[in-house]
């Protein structure tokens, strides 16, 4: 366990994430990799060996080694819930990767588990890898929402598209793009971080009207391409496009207020600031064809910071050792799973959907889908498949 300020970790899961995660935590001082769990006996006694650590394919072994201090969950969805609920009762501090869960039921239980543990264990932490929140073009897009600087906001408008996926990294995984292993496509895997973006520009919205497709383009059983129409209390509309089918995509969001407008894109912010509020002059100008006067300025970042997990995991570290709430607390992926559980049961049910969600019903309505569900993976070579999860965050 911990000593002399170390913090013991455990990696579970070894798959793109868990091994990019191995190689920052290598890097850092203060703590220690000393166990990894993969459910490949093979590929975990492989590692293990590469690495100089413990490898288990039993995770409940591994949490119950007693030389853990905290473990990183990146293993298919709804494993986070399991393998969290078992280390966060043995006190054990989870990092846990994005979708927090596959649905906001196991979300909950996740949640539920953490605050009873915390009676006992104020200082454990639960945090999640939502890096998208470190990014500074993102927080200077926040400080703009939250100090008003568009005045009373009237819509968006998010096109994203830029997640380009052929059918070759489906095929890589059986649990990808299905019901059962998954818990869905391109909103719960692609899109979590944007949404978590959508959540903490705009917090919730109270209704949701989706169409989406199911394996589209793909051979997959999930959505690959998704039209949202979101409303807020005080009259924000908002729409929302995501595909893993386009290329090139787009990754453009559009913010109106009524003192202007701001477009973020190719990592650029446009900021188009109003001389006074368009809605006002909407009420007193006498010109029939009058316009509002707006000046522009523009703010680029170059992408040097990079995609921000580093970043998360130090925090997370950093949590742990002072005892103190990490950047994102894993308690607030609920709200991005209960836009993307949304979506999905819109679209299914071909009707509005309010939120909050009734985390039941979606339930029942995923097991439905994994019930009645009859896809079956295409035959593939893997060994031919390249993988680099870094072209990810190009």
């Amino acid at each position: 366990m911990q000593e002399k300020g170390r913090i013991h970790i455990g990696i579970i899961g070894m798959g793109n994430m868990g091994k990019l995660y191995y190689e920052q935590l290598s890097r850092m001082e203060g703590c220690q990799v000393v166990s990894i769990w993969s459910q490949t006996e093979e590929k975990v006694n492989r590692l293990a060996a590469e690495y100089g650590v413990q490898g288990f394919t039993d995770y409940i072994a591994m949490l119950d080694a007693g030389n853990l201090d905290a473990v990183i969950v990146a293993t298919p969805h709804y494993q986070h819930t399991t393998v969290t609920i078992e280390a966060l009762r043995r006190n054990i501090h989870v990092l846990v990767e994005k979708p927090v869960a596959a649905h906001v039921k196991d979300a909950e239980r996740m949640i539920a588990v953490y605050e009873e543990q915390r009676r006992h264990k104020p200082d454990l932490v639960f945090a999640a890898i939502y890096q998208q929140r470190t990014a500074p073009e993102w927080q200077y897009i926040r400080q703009v929402v939250q100090e008003g600087k568009l005045g009373r906001l009237m819509r968006f408008a998010w096109f994203n598209t830029n997640w380009f996926r052929p059918q070759a990294y489906f095929n890589v995984g059986n649990w990808r793009g299905t019901w059962k292993g998954e818990g869905g496509g391109v909103l719960l895997n692609q899109c979590a971080h944007n949404l978590d973006m959508m959540w903490w520009l705009f917090g919730l919205p109270q209704s949701i009207t989706a169409t989406a497709a199911f394996g589209k383009y793909h051979h997959i059983e999930v959505e690959d391409e998704v039209h949202a129409m979101l409303e807020y209390p005080g009259g924000l509309m908002g729409s929302f496009v995501a595909s893993t089918s386009e290329c090139p995509g787009t990754d453009r969001l559009e913010i109106v207020g009524e003192y202007g407008k701001l477009v973020y894109e190719h990592k650029k912010v446009t900021l188009y600031q109003n001389a006074e509020s368009a809605l006002g002059y909407i009420q007193h100008s006498k010109r029939a064809f009058g316009t509002v006067r707006h000046d522009v300025a523009e703010i680029e970042w170059d992408g040097s910071a990079g995609p921000g997990h580093e970043r998360i995991v130090a925090d997370f570290l950093q949590a742990i050792a002072d005892r103190q709430e990490p950047l994102v607390p894993a308690a607030e992926g609920l709200h991005s799973l209960m836009i993307i559980n949304g979506m999905v049961l819109s679209s299914i049910r071909e009707s509005k959907v309010r939120l909050p969600l009734d985390s039941d019903e979606y339930e029942r309505e995923l097991q439905r889908l994994i019930k009645h569900s009859t896809y079956r993976k295409p035959e593939a070579s893997q060994d031919q498949v390249m993988v680099d999860v870094r072209e990810s965050f190009r």
